[in-house]
C-alpha cells in the first residue's frame, strides 16, 4: 500500500531540495504556517520580505554561524505551495545543509515526504494534477524533447485540452438530461440537438488527443529496442555505432555476447535503450544457452525487435521457430552489405521492413534509424505540433473515455442511457487532471517524486 500519510496535513514541512553529493549551491525548502518564524530564528532577520532576495547568515541555536547566503521568503498564497514557504540558498555541502536541516527540524517542522511539495501546490489549487505530474517529468526528462514536452504539459497545454472537452461534454449531458425531466411530445430532441455529431466530434478529439499523448509517453519515457541474430551478425558492431563508443566485445569468435550489452541513445531527441543479446544458434556450452534464453525473455519485453541477417533466407528460419510473436514491431536488417554489390535499401517481408546495411562501413544507417522512428509513427514529427508529456494512466484513461462515447452513440434511442455514458466519461476526464481522483491514485503518483520537491 502506498504511503500516503500525507495527504491532508497542514504542518510545516521542509527538506533539501538540491541533488545529494557536493555542489556550489544548495537549498533548503520549508512550507507551512510556521515557515516564517522558523527562518527568523536561524537568520535572526526581524521582517521576511515577501519574493525579495536577502543576504543572511545561517546559525544554530546556539548562535554558532554555520553558513552565510541568501533568504527567500514568498507568503501564501504566492508561492509554489501555495502556503508561506522560505528557502535557504547557500554552499552545497552535504554536512552543512543536513545541519541546517537538522536545525529547522527541531525548530518545530517535519521531514517532508517525496512530492509532498507539489502534493501541496495541487491542493492548493496553483496546479492540476497533469501540471503536477509534468513536474516531476521535467526532473527526469533524458532528452531536450521530453524537457520542452514536460513544460508543455506543465504550462497547461493537455489540461486546457482536457478542460474544453469535458465542458462539452457537460453541456451535452445536461441538455439530455433537461430534456428527460421535461419532455416534449411529439419532439425527438436528440436528433434535435444534433446529439450524434456532437458526441462524434469530442470522440474524434479524444482519439487524435490519444495520438498525440502516445508520442508524448514515448518520447518522455523511450522504448527498448532488442537486437536478435545468429553470432557474429554484426549485433554488437550496431549497438557501437548507434551508441558511439565500444560498449560491446566485436571479435571474430562466435558466442562472445553472453549477457545483454545494453546502451542508452537519444534518436532525434527519442530515448531508446538497446539491448545487444546472444546470438541464436543451436549450442551445447551451457553458459551461451543461458544467455539465449535470456535473449528471448528479452523479445517479450522490448517494443521493437531488429534482427540481423546474412541473407533473406534467414528470415523464414526465425518465423519457423516462433521466436517472434505475431504481434511484435519487427524490423528485418540484411548486414554487411559492403562484402556485397548490394546498395542501401529499404524493402518489406510480410509486411515488415527489410533494411539493407553495412554496420561496419556505417551504410544504410541513416535509413535504419527512419525504420525505427516509423515504427511507432515518430518518424516525421511536425515541428509546429504541440507535444506534451503523458502516462500510462492518462493513455488509459483516454481509451476509457472513447469506450464510453462508441457506447453512446450506441444508445442514442434510449436517451437516459447515453446520458449515463456520458456521465462515466465526464469522471473518467476529470480523473485526468485530478477533479476527480481518488487518495490512493494521490498517494502513488506523488510518492514517486524525489524528496524536496
Amino acid at each position: 500500500m502506498v504511503n500516503s500519510s500525507f495527504l491532508n496535513d497542514d504542518t510545516t514541512i521542509a527538506a533539501i531540495a538540491t541533488a545529494a553529493g557536493m555542489g556550489g549551491v544548495g537549498v533548503i525548502r520549508i512550507s507551512g504556517p510556521d515557515a516564517f518564524p522558523i527562518a527568523q530564528q536561524i537568520t535572526q532577520v526581524k521582517t521576511i520580505v515577501s519574493h525579495r532576495a536577502t543576504l543572511s547568515s545561517f546559525a544554530s541555536k546556539d548562535g554558532q554561524l554555520l553558513d552565510k547566503g541568501l533568504l527567500l521568503g514568498f507568503r501564501a498564497p504566492k508561492s509554489f505551495t501555495g502556503e508561506d514557504v522560505v528557502e535557504f540558498q547557500l554552499h552545497g555541502g552535504p554536512a552543512l545543509l543536513q545541519t541546517l536541516l537538522e536545525e529547522v527540524l527541531n525548530l518545530g517542522a517535519r521531514m517532508a515526504m517525496p512530492g509532498e511539495f507539489t502534493y501541496r501546490a495541487f491542493v492548493n489549487n496553483k496546479l492540476d494534477l497533469t501540471q503536477a505530474e509534468a513536474v516531476s517529468d521535467i526532473i527526469n526528462a533524458s532528452t531536450k524533447s521530453a524537457v520542452i514536452n514536460a513544460a508543455n504539459s506543465l504550462k497547461g497545454d493537455f489540461s486546457n485540452k482536457i478542460n474544453n472537452l469535458l465542458k462539452d461534454l457537460i453541456d451535452i449531458r445536461m441538455y439530455i438530461e433537461a430534456c428527460l425531466d421535461f419532455p416534449e411530445e411529439e419532439i425527438d430532441f436528440i436528433e434535435k440537438g444534433q446529439i450524434k455529431a456532437k458526441i462524434e466530434s469530442i470522440r474524434q478529439s479524444i482519439l487524435d488527443l490519444n495520438k498525440i499523448a502516445t508520442k508524448g509517453q514515448i518520447i518522455q519515457d523511450g522504448f527498448q529496442v532488442c537486437l536478435v541474430g545468429k553470432p557474429n551478425v554484426g549485433k554488437s558492431t550496431l549497438i557501437n555505432l548507434f551508441s558511439k563508443e565500444d560498449v560491446a566485445i566485436v571479435t571474430d569468435i562466435p558466442g562472445t555476447t553472453r549477457d545483454p550489452v545494453r546502451a542508452s541513445i537519444s534518436l532525434n531527441g527519442i530515448p531508446i535503450n538497446f539491448v545487444d543479446t546472444a546470438g541464436i544458434r543451436e549450442t551445447n556450452d551451457v553458459v551461451e544457452k543461458a544467455g539465449i534464453d535470456k535473449t528471448k525473455a528479452i523479445i517479450e519485453r522490448s517494443a521493437l525487435v531488429i534482427v540481423l541477417l546474412d541473407d533473406e533466407a534467414e528470415i523464414k528460419d526465425y518465423l519457423d521457430q516462433n521466436i517472434l510473436s505475431n504481434d511484435k514491431n519487427i524490423i528485418w536488417v540484411i548486414n554487411k552489405i559492403d562484402l556485397s554489390s548490394t546498395a542501401a535499401k529499404v524493402t518489406n517481408y510480410d509486411k515488415n521492413p527489410l533494411v539493407y546495411v553495412s554496420a561496419k562501413c556505417n551504410l544504410g544507417i541513416d535509413l535504419l534509424e527512419n525504420e525505427i522512428l516509423k515504427s511507432f509513427g515518430l518518424e516525421s514529427l511536425d515541428a509546429n505540433e504541440q507535444l506534451f508529456s503523458s502516462r500510462q494512466r492518462h493513455l488509459e484513461a483516454l481509451k476509457q473515455i472513447n469506450g464510453y462515447l462508441f457506447n453512446a452513440l450506441g444508445k442514442l434511442e434510449q436517451p437516459e442511457l447515453v446520458a449515463e455514458e456520458l456521465l462515466l466519461a465526464q469522471k473518467e476526464m476529470s480523473s485526468i487532471t485530478g477533479e476527480f481522483s481518488t487518495e490512493d491514485l494521490l498517494g502513488e503518483i506523488f510518492s514517486r517524486f524525489c524528496i524536496g520537491k
